[in-house]
């Protein structure tokens, strides 16, 4: 078991709590400002090979509040989406308009969390890989705070001792981890603290 807690770049922090005896659990809460002030809580597990089998997420800001709940049994079995909103926040529905496009995702990535990028990190034991090894993954991308899910298409790269290279469209960066596969720093984005 793990506290780990990340510093946002401008406004906001997370905080998990997590447990990895057999692929991970975890609890966390984020505070955030773009594109408006909100709080969030989720939960989240994967199997032991990390593939994600479920995530509850909720948000919610001045006059609105939303919750999100994606299941499956396995990673071989279709994501269940169930979404639900009270009050106004501008932007997309919460929830998958294309669930179909989530179907061979084993990640979730919930916006802004250094916590979702350690889970294709282990599921795919980066840390082992030679340098230069590359995957392309579709993963089930969490829009935050609108808890919209879509399809994207991400690329994890080994630059380095405990440096992995990440690309979304036209975004790269190199995230520093620990030897857990943990994000230490991950530039423009967070930092965590290690006391």
């Amino acid at each position: 078991m793990g506290t780990f807690a990340w510093n946002r770049v401008g406004f906001g922090a997370e905080l998990a709590v997590v447990h990895t005896d057999r692929g991970l659990r975890a609890r966390g809460w984020a505070l955030g400002a773009e594109p408006e002030p909100y709080t969030s809580h989720y939960t989240l597990a994967t199997d032991e090979s990390w593939a994600t089998v479920s995530l509850e997420i909720q948000t919610e800001g001045e006059g609105w509040a939303r919750s999100l709940r994606m299941t499956r049994k396995s990673a071989r079995d279709e994501w269940k989406v169930r979404a639900s909103e009270t009050g106004t926040l501008n932007g997309s529905p919460a929830g998958s308009e294309y669930p179909e496009r989530i179907v061979d995702a084993l990640d979730v990535d919930i916006a802004f969390s250094p916590l979702t990028n350690t889970l294709p990190i282990r599921r795919l034991d980066l840390l082992n890989q030679p340098v230069g090894a590359e995957f392309e993954l579709n993963v089930a991308f969490v829009q935050l705070p609108s808890l919209s899910v879509i399809s994207n298409e991400q690329r994890y790269a080994v630059a380095g001792d405990g440096e992995i290279g990440y690309r979304s469209g036209d975004y790269r960066v190199q995230i520093t981890v620990d030897r857990e596969g943990f994000v230490v720093d991950y530039p423009g984005l967070a930092t965590r603290d290690q006391r």
